[in-house]
Order: C-alpha cells, then structure tokens, then sequence
C-alpha cells in the first residue's frame, strides 16, 4: 500500500483541539478518503487510523459503485436536498 497511500485535507477540529489529516488512497477508481490522523498543537500525532482498518474501508470502498462529480460550490445544497446517501467531501 505504501506508495498509493497520501495525505489528503487538513482541518482543525476545535472541539478536540487536534489538527486532521485525511488519509487518501490512489486507485485505478480514483483518489479514496481511507482514514485519518491527527495531530496536537505540538504536531504530536495522537490518532491514524490503524493499517488493517485502513485495507479494509480500502476494499470496501472499491467494492461500492460510486462516481466523482465536480459541481460549483452553491450548487451542493440542492444535491444534499435531491441525491439520497451522497457524502460531500470538502
């Protein structure tokens, strides 16, 4: 897995006061959010998702049918409102 594995977006969670860093996996089916870790103030990690955890919502997610729409930031309500089970990354 090591060179298909990176670090995706990062945000701070104030209410854990812990940096997040989203783990990402290169695919033939595209980049997949496959976990997280996160950092202190102090850039201590203090979570990753574990490596077997990880393959696992890796396999799991190659198995789901799922596609990649690029759409203006406004419109993302309207498809939260219409589309059933869509998760919006970003």
């Amino acid at each position: 897995m090591g060179n298909q594995v990176s670090a995706g977006d990062v945000y701070y969670d104030n209410s854990t006061k812990t940096w997040n860093v989203k783990i990402i996996s290169k695919t033939t089916h595209g980049i997949l959010i496959v976990g997280e870790m996160h950092f202190d103030d102090e850039k201590t990690i203090v979570y990753v998702t574990p490596g077997d955890q990880v393959l696992k919502i890796l396999r799991s997610k190659l198995k789901e049918e799922r596609v990649l729409i690029d759409v203006p930031a406004d419109a993302l309500a309207r498809i939260k409102e219409t589309v059933p089970d869509v998760t919006v990354y970003g």
